[in-house]
């Protein structure tokens, strides 16, 4: 599978049991860095591409045009649903991910508990160990001009800061990261492979275990479904878990 890591690759830096050993965790690995990034991962072997990468295309299709494409219909249908008018490229990719939309840009946070908890907020993959990954961003990472720059011209992956067009990105600290698409082999480059970020990324993982006490503890800070995903369904969902467990929880 396309989202999956080859077991040659970095080892966890930590196994995370409870919120106060991975915060120390994080302030350890992260004092040094003014940016750290941060994303939850509900099993450890997931690669780092964004889900367009992921997408089975039609035979007669290639990925870049299909990405085009994709988001041309979406420009086209979406507008009567927005309250707000993307001027951008990159704004348009950033509410369409929002939505659910296969695209190049892959998501990530500023705030570590949010991670940690989009990592656990669900059943384990098959009793599989979650993860978290730590990315430290540079400022020379960044998409220095949404205005001039196009997000399917970049020939290296870049930090995408998206304006705060929606709630959830607001409540998530969203950040994205927009990756390098290969023309060539008509693949994009996953982080953890990328010469030019992979020694700047870290991760820990959870064990399925400590699943069920990490949410409560996380609760207990906030962070929950009605808090991250800032909407009704996110309300409902969080509701729906204090009244109803889930199956590792009872």
């Amino acid at each position: 599978m396309a989202n999956r890591r080859t077991s040659d690759e970095l080892l966890p830096g930590a196994v995370i049991t409870s919120v106060s050993k991975y915060l120390g965790y994080i302030q350890d690995a992260c004092s040094n860095f003014t940016d750290p990034l941060f994303r939850g991962h509900r099993d450890e072997n997931w690669s780092l591409v964004p889900k367009i990468a992921r997408l089975a295309l039609r035979d007669d299709c290639d990925l870049l045009s299909t990405e085009k494409a994709m988001l041309d219909e979406f420009k086209r249908r979406a507008q009567p649903h927005l309250e707000f008018q993307p001027r951008t490229n990159w704004e348009w990719l950033a509410v369409a991910q929002h939505f659910g939309m296969a695209t190049r840009l892959l998501d990530w946070t500023t705030n570590p508990l949010a991670a940690l908890w989009f990592a656990i907020e669900g059943l384990s993959e098959g009793h599989s160990r979650a993860a978290v990954w730590i990315f430290h961003a540079f400022a020379s990472d960044y998409v220095a001009d949404t205005e001039k720059e196009s997000p399917f011209s970049t020939d290296v992956t870049r930090v995408f800061r998206p304006t705060h067009l929606m709630h959830r990105i607001v409540a998530q600290d969203g950040w994205f990261t927009v990756h390098k698409f290969i023309k060539k082999s008509g693949r994009f480059v996953p982080l953890q492979k990328n010469a030019r970020y992979k020694k700047r990324l870290s991760y820990v993982v959870v064990p399925a275990s400590a699943f069920a006490q990490l949410r409560v503890e996380l609760d207990r800070c906030g962070m929950n479904s009605a808090s991250l995903y800032a909407d009704l369904p996110g309300l409902s969902r969080h509701i729906a878990w204090r009244f109803s467990p889930l199956e590792d929880e009872e």
